[in-house]
């Protein structure tokens, strides 16, 4: 997430002022700190060009301070988590990517309480080995519970919005730093406050239930598998996740309608532009089958943008989030 998605330039002495104030105020143990870091190692699709500045804060406190420095110095902040559902500009990012790298747990009655850069898989097997049941659903998802919190993250009916007791954030000035109630977020489905009111999730308390140990294995033996037979592993696949909403449903009461299945009735699988393909197993997945760029990836999806439009009459909403300067498409047979 970034208040300024655009990423327009910054100027050099600023950057260097950042970094001086940075080094010097931050723990090394809390947070590293590298220039023109390049930001495809730091999202599951491998795409992207270098950061200015990379932040890696390990503890909320860092977090906060980096975001004080940046908003100090007028510079713009991209917000990393675990990297999944964004496509980086082949540009790369003018100003601070500040990745919420912080994840400790703490377990109590009935919660946890869980830094934001958690991952996933990380917090249901912490939960899993205390015979806690929470996020199985989630299971092989990419991402950490920050940035699932911030888009809703959900799959097979369920959604994290479910768990969230409360959270701690910030703004994006580093101030303002307070514990706020599930309801603060305004939940929709893949949707939250935070796309339209941009603040930090630095931790998170979720909602956990006493369970079998070996119920909550079987369900997450069930959700890997069935990821395994549909989706690709982000490590060897590397993947943004699902790339467009699920259309609304027709009808009050009714169910979304995937993207995926319109994508499928236009034989969308297998389409590929350079190296960004559609998932041969799941039309409304994006992987990068080599070398992709983010020109190569934005190109792709209009194709199915408009094979969609053209068909169907709907316009199709991106659930994965462009930041940086965006490059004009490539020449394409299938648009205009």
């Amino acid at each position: 997430m970034s208040a300024n998605p655009s990423s327009p330039p910054v100027a050099t002495a600023a950057l260097a002022a950042f970094e001086r104030s940075a080094r010097a105020e931050l723990d090394p143990q809390a947070a590293a700190i590298r220039a023109r870091e390049p930001l495809a190692l730091h999202t599951t699709l491998r795409v992207g060009g270098p950061a200015d500045l990379f932040v890696a804060a390990h503890t909320p406190d860092a977090v906060a301070r980096a975001l004080a420095l940046a908003h100090a110095g007028g510079l713009p902040v991209l917000i990393l988590g675990g990297g999944s559902n964004l496509l980086v500009s082949d540009a790369g990012w003018r100003g601070v990517a500040l990745q919420v790298a912080c994840d400790r747990l703490r377990f109590g009655d009935g919660w946890c309480d869980t830094e934001a850069g958690a991952g996933l898989l990380d917090f249901i097997y912490a939960c899993r080995d205390r015979g806690l049941s929470a996020l199985e659903f989630a299971a092989g998802v990419p991402g950490d519970v920050g940035g699932a919190i911030y888009g809703n993250a959900g799959c097979y009916g369920k959604a994290i919005s479910e768990f969230v007791v409360s959270a701690e954030i910030c703004g994006l000035d580093g101030g303002s730093r307070r514990t706020v109630p599930a309801a603060f977020f305004e939940f929709e489905y893949r949707d939250s406050r935070l796309k339209r009111d941009p603040q930090v999730i630095l931790a998170a308390r979720l909602r956990v239930t006493a369970a079998p140990r070996e119920a909550i294995q079987a369900e997450i033996d069930t959700r890997l598998e069935d990821r395994r037979a549909k989706h690709p592993d982000w490590r060897t696949e590397p993947t943004a996740g699902s790339y467009f909403k699920n259309l609304p449903p027709q009808s009050p009461g009714g169910h979304r309608v995937p993207a995926g299945k319109l994508l499928d009735q236009l034989d969308c699988r297998g389409l590929r532009v350079g190296d960004a393909l559609v998932f041969p197993k799941h039309a409304n997945i994006v992987v990068n089958a080599g070398r992709a760029t983010a020109q190569e990836v934005l190109t792709l999806v209009e194709v199915l943008r408009a094979r969609v439009r053209r068909a169907f009459g709907v316009e199709l909403e991106a659930e994965v989030m462009f930041v940086g300067e965006r490059p004009p498409l490539l020449p394409h047979p299938e648009l205009g």
